[in-house]
């Protein structure tokens, strides 16, 4: 994990959610070995970020707790968390139901993580006890395969010319983590009016999120090629960290086939299961 060297004042952060548009204020604090990463709403409602936590996961992951608070959008966040080494914190969230979309990727809560704490890669550590698999449908697949190392495949094949059988692999002990970690969200610009009507993506803009057009080509410039399907794999990774377990420690080749937020949760459960059997 990384070396959380102490802080002296919380570390403050602002910005609008994607989902509400309001402002969200984050203040965070480095916390006791095995606190595990734990969102406080208001500052005083826990909300750990565990599986057990999982509310729905409609376009990004809702967590909740038995007061009936919610947080959402919290995967890039863990992302940058787990890209950092970092599993031990105390997250402060107020203001609007969400952690703010900040420029849509995890990279602002890299720099974030890397003024403040000294941050260290995590190491290979944790072995399978065998292959993980779960389907989800006829088209939605992941599995995992004992590996020396953390390496993910990410394979979309969706409605969009230059997203239609795609792939992209990363390896964590040889590729750039900015392939990953700049990735910004993304959506069809079609779905935005429907997406707004009920009162989701309020907060979406040129700044935060790339569109995709459907007849083909983006809002913008891609930040670097294949920028969406790396996106699938920063969710990917937030995703994962939900076990208690950073992603990058795990000796495993993880495989996911037109995957997202609704499969990588299951799929995370079953990925627990063989880490903790594993000798």
């Amino acid at each position: 994990m990384g070396v959380q060297t102490a802080v002296a004042a919380p570390i403050q952060v602002s910005g609008i959610g994607v989902i509400t548009g309001q402002t969200v204020g984050v203040e965070i604090l480095p916390a006791e070995p095995g606190h595990g990463i734990v969102f406080y709403i208001d500052g005083k409602s826990p909300i750990p970020a565990r599986l057990a936590s999982v509310a729905h996961l409609d376009r990004g992951v809702t967590l909740a707790n038995r007061e009936g608070k919610t947080l959402s959008i919290v995967e890039h966040f863990l992302c940058a968390a787990a890209m950092a080494g970092l599993s031990d914190l105390k997250v402060s969230v107020t203001g609007a139901p969400e952690m703010p979309i900040l420029d849509g990727s995890a990279q602002d809560w890299l720099k974030l993580f890397a003024r403040h704490f000294e941050l260290q890669r995590p190491k290979p550590s944790q072995a399978l006890s065998g292959t993980v698999f779960y389907r989800h449908s006829d088209d939605i697949v992941l599995y995992a395969l004992p590996d020396t190392h953390f390496k993910l495949s990410y394979s979309v094949d969706f409605d969009h010319p230059d997203l239609n059988g795609r792939w992209v692999r990363w390896d964590s002990q040889l590729d750039n983590p900015a392939l990953i970690t700049t990735a910004c969200t993304f959506g069809y610009v079609s779905e935005l009016p429907a997406l707004q009507s009920r009162g989701l993506a309020l907060g979406a803009s040129l700044e935060n999120s790339l569109g995709l057009i459907e007849a083909g080509g983006y809002s913008r410039p891609l930040r670097h090629d294949d920028e969406p399907i790396y996106h699938k794999a920063l969710d990917l990774i937030g995703d994962l960290s939900l076990s208690g377990i950073n992603p990058l420690s795990l000796k495993a080749h993880v495989f996911a086939i037109n995957a997202g937020h609704s499969s990588h949760v299951p799929f995370a459960k079953r990925l627990l299961k063989a880490v903790k059997t594993s000798g």
